[in-house]
């Protein structure tokens, strides 16, 4: 048997296509790795040995290691092409705008099962609704939101009564960390608890904290799926220990709608930062934690400290005088397509939040980046999605390599082998190789 690479998508990225999903079905493949079937090899490299012998097992079995990325790997493959269609192993949700749209969806993507003889748990699918829980998650229409189940598993949890019930707690609560606008500050007094050398004793504030902490989470917190079609506007603060920053969609009602929150702890270097530094580490931080949805897009940075307006504002020039820190910062923010603007501090209340009190961030030895010894300008640096396209579709070999993607590999493609030999690797988004 040989190893199988294949990236699992994380569920935050899987959630960020949802845009537009008002109708949803779900389909459950049963049994899921079992349903595929094995060659002679490696059917024996599985061999269970039992009290009554030997025996070789002819699919592939739970338990070995690229199993999940080869299964995700399959299902992507048989099911690319079909709109509205997001996997995780054998979760397989469809959804789309209209009713109509989800049946068309729908149908093809049984009709892709059956061709291939994968079979789905009749009693775990839903084929047509406006409410679906996947994940964890519960979807509809206005966005994502916590599982009742969940959400009622913290509500209910009782106090901990050593460090490792509490890293339990909130390791259940951090599932839901994007909802959480200012966890950190409320359950900072929990995050002290389990500081190295902190000694075990649960007090008043403790419970206070506890109990607070989990009021947090209900069913009504909403987050919106990402929307390439929606204006970003990303907004970030510093305190003098931590950094928070909000992503949100600028709705078409005038609203900021957020897509996630997410906050970190500085480490002792970073806490000895003058504070322009620490304003600009916040916007270096947050845009490094998005640069997925980010990067190719256009958005807004907000932030409520004044200088920084001058250090990274694109449509003005870099200063002459510039520390080696902030010249590095500089540059990195250079490659993406954004707008920096001021908001006072009351006004960004999510980011002060967050940043106030943030989730605890271990401290790592992070190697000095080299100095900058040579600047060249290039003029538009930034390659849009359309035209990488475009140029794939020019070019005789990436054209036969995307065609290939899309509709199945030869069985050998000699003038194309350094693309062949990564064939189980490669993927189309928007007529773009990946």
């Amino acid at each position: 048997m040989k190893n199988h690479p294949y990236p699992i998508p994380s569920v935050n990225h899987i959630l960020a296509n949802l845009a537009d999903g008002k109708f949803f079905a779900k389909i459950d493949l049963a049994q899921a790795y079992l349903q595929l079937s094995v060659d002679d090899a490696s059917a024996e490299a599985q061999t269970i040995v039992m009290h009554r012998g030997a025996f070789k097992v002819n699919r592939l079995q739970f338990g070995v290691n690229f199993a999940p990325g080869l299964f995700q790997n399959f299902i992507e493959d048989l099911l690319k092409g079909i709109p509205g269609v997001l996997l995780y192993f054998d979760d397989v949700l469809i959804f789309a705008a209209t009713e109509e749209q989800l049946c068309n969806h729908l149908r093809l993507v049984l009709e892709r099962l059956s061709e291939s003889g994968i079979r789905a748990n009749k009693n775990k699918c839903i084929f047509t609704t406006k409410v679906v829980e996947f994940l964890g998650f519960v979807i509809d229409a206005s966005g994502i939101h916590p599982s009742d189940s969940k959400v009622r598993a913290i509500h209910e949890a009782p106090c901990p009564k050593n460090k490792t019930e509490l890293q339990a707690f909130l390791g259940l609560l951090n599932f839901y960390l994007s909802f959480l606008k200012d966890k950190a500050t409320i359950a900072e007094p929990l995050h002290r608890l389990l500081e190295k050398n902190a000694e075990w004793k649960w007090t008043s504030a403790h419970e206070k904290a506890f109990a607070a902490v989990k009021e947090l989470l209900s069913s009504d917190s909403v987050l919106v799926p990402f929307n390439e079609k929606l204006p970003l506007i990303l907004t970030c603060d510093a305190s003098p220990y931590g950094v928070g920053y909000v992503l949100s969609h600028l709705m078409p009602d005038g609203r900021e709608a957020p897509i996630a929150y997410a906050s970190r702890t500085l480490t002792s270097t970073e806490r000895n930062y003058s504070q322009l530094d620490k304003e600009a580490l916040s916007l270096i931080a947050g845009v490094k934690k998005f640069h997925y949805f980010l990067y190719g897009h256009t958005f807004t940075l907000v932030t409520d400290h004044q200088p920084l307006l001058g250090l990274f504002n694109k449509m003005k020039l870099t200063p002459d005088i510039l520390s080696p820190r902030m010249l590095r910062w500089s540059q990195m923010l250079n490659a993406y397509d954004f707008t920096i603007i001021i908001r006072p501090g009351k006004k960004i209340q999510n980011a002060d939040a967050l940043s106030c009190l943030p989730l605890e961030t271990p401290e790592t030895d992070i190697p000095s980046p080299p100095e900058v010894l040579f600047l060249e300008e290039l003029h538009n640096p930034l390659v849009k999605a359309d035209e990488i396209s475009q140029a794939t579709l020019r070019d005789p070999v990436l054209s036969r390599v995307l065609n290939w993607v899309l509709k199945g590999w030869p069985e050998s493609a000699k003038e194309c082998r350094i693309f062949y030999i990564k064939r189980h690797e490669l993927s189309v988004h928007k007529n773009c190789l990946l």
